[in-house]
């Protein structure tokens, strides 16, 4: 455990993020929680404690705990103590104030972030950087005119950012910068529809999914309640027009053929499709991917399909809780061939529990062969909800995570593939990130406006989340004000199916307010 100890909490979050980078999986914890359950304090690895005063902040780090008191916590929980007093010499000092927050954070994060590559000598390769979106900053750079080296210099500088991380945000950014210029931002949306079901639940998951076998019963009233979400959106966004459709979950290829069949007819009856530019269903599990359900998807003109095999090594399937064999996955590759589809994804994970740089070689081998036309990698994210973090203690993970997820990028180049979109979670192995590749032309629109946040994208379904885009300028739809600056507004679905079923009219009002004009 580290005890992290701040007298005020404005940087609590960046404290706590650059920390759990270097020490990924380690418990945060404060004196408040000593105090509750004293016997915490034997565990205490490290302690941390940040000092900000005006024009000068001071933090200090040191093996073990220390006997810090809070009974003379004033009323706004600052704690009173005498940091100086307590640890000595500082490890950090920043002459600078710290209430400019825009500016503080990075000086902050930037010297945190030194400071502990020495103490652990670990260098990471996104250096300070820690949010979901590393390419972001290339973007909003590109959109003011920088050049490539500018941009290159901004994240090396800014955030000790290795060179391979800065060349690959702005080659990604000038990719999506040229795909995005395509699309009407105002008058564009897209649909997210969540199918929480799966055949069984993988040890890493985090996801609202649920096991068909005990929810097959209640498929059919799931999409009852689906379809009188769908009939308010699609009455609800007549002014805009249907750009992309993104079916996942959970997996959507777990129910029926017949139930596939009823979805889709019923996104046709509710929404015009006419303008639609890109149509995607998660077939997922090799194990559920059928002929029927294959010749349904491509009959409603499904036009891309992923098929995630995660990896291609059996005894590793059957570790993480995938029911199905390499073999299987090869075969569902083939179904949907033979099908007529022509755009395929695959989804790998490096970093899986006992799998080395040979079994990600194995499994690559594999995939160039069946040569999908897209290839998304994700580095394991040790979620807090899954199964993974509560049984770490079982498994070993011995493998070099940034070698497995360089090979995935050189096999991505046999294959003629080019990365198109990035993004990083808490957690991940390595302090990496997840890469989609893909053929020029055949790039997922909807993976690329959901990391971008440029169009409404709206969430049906159990576990969903609606982002709407609120401009400057733009009148606020619920209270008819001006805004000022950009902003995102989110509306979230419940993610019990059973809450989802029973709620549902809960859930309309909660848009119905959002979508207030």
């Amino acid at each position: 455990m580290i005890c992290l100890i701040q007298n005020v909490e404005d940087y609590n979050n960046d404290l706590r993020v650059i920390l759990m980078a270097f020490y990924m999986g380690v418990k945060i914890i404060t004196p408040e929680n000593i105090e509750k359950k004293p016997e915490l304090g034997a565990d205490v690895a490290a302690t941390l404690v940040a000092e900000f005063a005006e024009g000068q902040t001071k933090i200090w780090m040191k093996d073990g705990g220390l006997d810090v008191k809070s009974e003379g916590a004033s009323e706004d929980k600052q704690q009173d103590w005498s940091a100086r007093e307590v640890c000595g010499k500082p490890d950090i000092v920043i002459d600078q104030d710290y209430h400019d927050r825009k500016i503080f954070r990075n000086v902050l994060k930037r010297a945190m972030y030194r400071m502990l590559s020495e103490r652990t000598g670990r260098v990471l390769p996104w250096g300070s950087l820690t949010g979901v979106r590393p390419v972001k900053i290339a973007m909003e750079a590109v959109e003011r005119g920088c050049t490539d080296e500018e941009i290159q210099k901004l994240y090396q500088e800014t955030y000790v950012a290795s060179r391979e991380k800065a060349e690959a945000c702005v080659k990604i950014a000038r990719r999506e910068k040229a795909i995005i210029e395509t699309i009407d931002e105002r008058n564009e949306y897209c649909l997210y529809i969540g199918i929480p079901f799966c055949p069984t639940r993988c040890l890493y998951c985090s996801f609202t999914s649920y096991p068909i076998g005990v929810y097959k019963d209640k498929v059919d009233a799931y999409l009852d309640t689906m379809e009188k979400e769908m009939e308010y959106i699609a009455e609800s966004y007549t002014e805009k027009k249907l750009a992309s459709i993104y079916i996942g979950g959970g997996t959507p290829s777990s129910i029926s053929a017949e139930q596939m069949d009823r979805l889709c007819s019923m996104i046709e009856k509710h929404f015009d499709l006419s303008q639609v530019r890109e149509y995607t269903i998660e077939a997922g599990r090799p194990d559920s991917t059928t002929a029927d359900k294959l010749q349904v998807m491509k009959a409603h003109g499904v036009d891309r399909i992923s098929i995630n095999p995660q990896t291609m090594n059996g005894e590793t399937l059957k570790l993480i809780g995938r029911a199905h064999t390499p073999e299987q996955a090869e075969e569902a590759f083939m179904r949907a061939r033979e099908a007529g589809f022509d755009n395929i994804n695959m989804d790998l994970i490096v970093g899986l529990p006992g799998e080395d740089a040979e079994m990600v070689k194995r499994t690559l081998e594999k995939v160039k062969k069946l040569a999908p036309e897209s290839l998304t990698v994700h580095t394991l994210a040790i979620k807090r909800a899954a199964h993974l973090k509560q049984e770490m203690d079982k498994y070993s993970f011995a493998g070099d995570v940034d070698e497995q997820l360089s090979l995935v990028g050189q096999a991505a180049e046999e294959l003629g593939l080019a990365p198109y979109y990035l993004y990083r979670q808490k957690n991940m192995a390595g302090n990496l990130e997840n890469v989609g590749y893909a053929r020029h032309g055949l790039e997922c629109l909807y993976n690329i406006l959901i990391m971008e946040e440029r169009t409404d994208i709206i969430g049906i379904g159990a576990g969903s989340s609606s982002k709407l885009i609120r401009r400057e300028g733009d009148l606020d739809p619920v209270t008819g004000e001006t805004i000022t600056g950009n902003r995102i507004d989110r509306v979230e679905n419940c993610k019990s199916v059973d809450d989802y079923i029973a709620r549902i009219d809960e859930m309309i009002d909660r848009k119905k307010q959002a979508f207030a004009k």
